[in-house]
């Protein structure tokens, strides 16, 4: 062989012909992003799903309401068996009208004591369901 024919090999003369695609265009960069931007998309979508659906908390002071049937019921100065069925239809009152405004509402009902913090209170609402239901049951 000649040395003529012969040459060297550098760096230059490697990579003589080889280009380099930039690293943001390559496709698996573009594929990642795509699936970041999905799960994105799929995290909001799940939260705003949560936020609506998740169930309200509301305080009920039921030993008030107790305590104030108790003390107007004292009033009426009834027999024992009027004083017993008064009582149940008081209960029976109290049970539904909680069952109800809890599942319309889609909320839990906790009573005052229970809170730690400042809740809606529902006292007076049900207290007036209580009573109107009260009255039917006569």
């Amino acid at each position: 062989m000649s040395d003529s024919n012969e040459k060297p090999f550098s760096g230059g003369t490697v990579r003589h012909g080889v280009t380099m695609s930039g690293w943001l265009s390559s496709r698996s960069v573009k594929l990642a992003a795509c699936v970041l931007a999905s799960q994105m998309v799929l995290t909001g979508i799940t939260g705003a799903y949560i936020k609506l659906t998740a169930p309200e908390i509301v305080v009920f002071d039921m030993k008030g309401t107790i305590d104030l049937f108790m003390q107007q019921s004292a009033q009426l100065q009834l027999d024992e068996d009027k004083a017993k069925a008064l009582t149940s239809r008081f209960n029976t009152a109290m049970s539904d009208s909680l069952n109800e405004w809890q599942t319309s509402h889609n909320a839990i009902i906790l009573v005052k004591p229970a809170a730690v913090s400042p809740l809606p209170d529902i006292t007076t609402e049900i207290r007036s369901d209580i009573a109107r239901r009260t009255q039917e049951g006569q």
